[in-house]
Formats: C-alpha cells, sequence, structure tokens
C-alpha cells in the first residue's frame, strides 16, 4: 500500500508541474480491445489468452514545448478468462467487470515538419481497477481492487486521432485459487493484459 501511495504522490506532483499557464489539456473519447492472461504463482492452473474490451473519456495534459505530460482515462474494462484445473477437466469461465483509472506519464517525440502528420510517444504508469460487481466461483475469489503497472508506445495521427498499446503487469493479486491440492496455501493470479485502443481528442 505504501509503494501504491508512493506512485500516486509522484503523478500528482508531475500532473501539478505540467498544469502551468503554458500547458495544454484536451479531452478524449477512447475504446479498444484487451488480451487478457492470468499469471499464477504455481501451476494448478492452465489458462487461455482471451480477448475483451474497454471504453470511456480521457484527458490530456502536456506541454508542446518540451513534449511531457499526463494521460488520464476513467473506462469501462470488460476482461475474459478461461481456466483448466490440471487436476481435472473441468473448465472455469470468469467475465469480469472493471472501472478502470490508468494513469499515464506521457512524453511525445517531437519530430520537426513531421509533427503536425505523426507524434510518437511513450508512456507510462499506474493503473488503478475496481471491480464491478461480484464475480466469485467456486474454489475461486477475485479481488475488489487491482492495480497494475503500464507501459506503453503509440502515434498521434493529425493532432486528432491517438493509437495506443499498452501492457500491464499486475502488482497485486486479481484471483486466489482455494480449492483442492496438494497442499492448503492459497494460489494467487494477478493480471497481465495487452491493451490496444484508438482515441479521438477534442
Amino acid at each position: 500500500m505504501r509503494r501504491i501511495t508512493q506512485i500516486a504522490i509522484i503523478v500528482a506532483i508531475i500532473m501539478a508541474a505540467t498544469s502551468t499557464a503554458h500547458s495544454q489539456v484536451r479531452f478524449g473519447i477512447k475504446g479498444g480491445i484487451t488480451l487478457n492472461e492470468l499469471k499464477w504463482d504455481r501451476d494448478i492452473v492452465s489458462k487461455d489468452n482471451r480477448a475483451g474490451f474497454t471504453a470511456g473519456l480521457m484527458i490530456e495534459i502536456g506541454m508542446p514545448i518540451v513534449g511531457l505530460g499526463i494521460d488520464a482515462s476513467v473506462l469501462y474494462a470488460h476482461r475474459q478468462d478461461d481456466m483448466f484445473l490440471q487436476d481435472n477437466s473441468e473448465q472455469i469461465k470468469l467475465k469480469r467487470d472493471y472501472l478502470d483509472i490508468p494513469l499515464n506519464v506521457k512524453y511525445k517525440i517531437q519530430i520537426p515538419v513531421l509533427c503536425k502528420i505523426i507524434s510518437p510517444f511513450v508512456t507510462t504508469g499506474p493503473d488503478f481497477a475496481l471491480m464491478l460487481g461480484d464475480t466469485d466461483k467456486v474454489d475461486f475469489k477475485t479481488r475488489k481492487w487491482n492495480t497494475s503497472w503500464n507501459v506503453g508506445f503509440g502515434a498521434e495521427l493529425f493532432g486528432k486521432v491517438q493509437i495506443h498499446a499498452n501492457y500491464g503487469i499486475g502488482l497485486t493479486k486479481a484471483f486466489e485459487y482455494i480449492g483442492q491440492h496438494i497442499d492448503s496455501t492459497p494460489i494467487k493470479g494477478k493480471d497481465k493484459l495487452w491493451t490496444i485502443t484508438a482515441a479521438y481528442m477534442f
């Protein structure tokens, strides 16, 4: 929890630094797909990658001269998981809905002449996801809060459309498997997922 607080403070400081008279604030709508995989700490569960989707609103606060800024979003995210317990042939299907809040530091690469047509960028920062509803199943417990760290890249086209590919690494557990296995210790699973989005900026 202390690490999450420190990350939030750092992001807030950067956001305050960019929120000056020289900063540029823009809003946008965003949507895309996700490819989710659960990473378990033991090989009791096998899994398949499954596609989901995400959509919502975003804000970008940036300093055009230096190319540094903040990219924050509020998104509805739907994730799906297919899993097989290795001690039997049972297939588990889980569908999860989240209120997803990624807070990324964004750096745009300024290319003379081409910047009005295409501006590549890189992003990184924390992602906070609050589960909507209850998806607990027999032998599985879900976590209401899920925190990840994002690393991504993309490009802005003609100053309006942003294409973004992002990889999220789970920092906290998303699931616990509490069924019968070799010992009684719960098996923890973390999210690892690719997200590919397109956003239109106003």
